[in-house]
């Protein structure tokens, strides 16, 4: 198993993206930090998932924008697991289908405070015992329409492409202590954000992806278990694609 011994702290893992990275860290040895901000229910069901998988697990209720609860969901880890987080996956993210007319400032506010400060906030709250082992991993989930743009989600596709300069800046500040730094934009992955779409809208996604089909969540996790191994030790300040070709760079 790639992940023995570590612990990983997924933010936003009770469902979707979150909940297969969790899962996949566990499976490959982790023991794993359940963040949730509404799902509890949910958010217990991914626990009881890792534990079927003889890991331990640690479910916390924080809203990753406010410094308050992050600080306090790293004492809550500091007293389940004496050498706090090895691995740390910022997948915490909201977003709202409007056009930039129709965006105020407050939803402006928060869109970004949860898609760009909450991974701000995590990694300064969660890396001090990191730097302390010389060793960990920070993996940031950003997006496709961090390169694309979007025509419906202005702040959304600000916040990711924002999530990509603080990725980079991260690496270079924290590779002196051994920790690696890497972003993962996901394209069209089929979770509850898009389970919404239409048919037609479907249709015209699909044309667009030379592999002619939708990524699965699971997809997301086996690379950010990649990421957080040994084996990706001298990849830092990266961002991986997997979009199934939609986008090339």
């Amino acid at each position: 198993m790639l992940l023995e011994k570590k612990v990983a702290l997924v933010t936003g893992a009770s469902r979707g993206i979150g909940r297969e990275i969790t899962l996949e860290m566990a499976r490959e040895g982790a023991d794993v930090v359940i963040n949730y901000n509404n799902s509890k229910e949910k958010a217990n069901e991914v626990a009881h998932s890792v534990e079927a998988l003889g890991r331990r697990s640690l479910v916390v209720k924080a809203d990753v924008s406010n410094q308050n609860e992050v600080e306090a969901m790293r004492k809550s880890v500091l007293a389940e697991f004496d050498g706090g987080v090895d691995i740390l996956v910022n997948n915490a993210g909201i977003h709202h289908h409007l056009k930039s007319w129709e965006i105020d400032q407050v939803e402006w506010r928060r869109i970004l405070a949860v898609n760009v400060d909450g991974v701000f906030l995590c990694t300064n709250v969660f890396n001090p015992e990191m730097r302390a082992k010389k060793w960990g991993r920070v993996i940031n989930i950003s997006s496709i329409d961090a390169f694309t743009g979007t025509d419906h989600e202005a702040h959304y596709g600000s916040s990711k492409a924002a999530l990509l300069g603080l990725t980079r800046c991260l690496a270079l500040e924290l590779a002196p202590y051994n920790i690696t730094v890497n972003a993962i934009a996901p394209g069209w992955i089929e979770t509850d954000m898009t389970a919404g779409t239409t048919g037609e809208e479907r249709k015209r996604a699909l044309e667009r992806v030379p592999l002619g089909r939708i990524g699965q969540p699971a997809e997301i996790g086996y690379v950010a278990a990649f990421l957080a191994s040994d084996r990706a030790k001298f990849i830092t300040g990266q961002t991986i694609h997997v979009n199934g070709g939609e986008a090339m760079f």
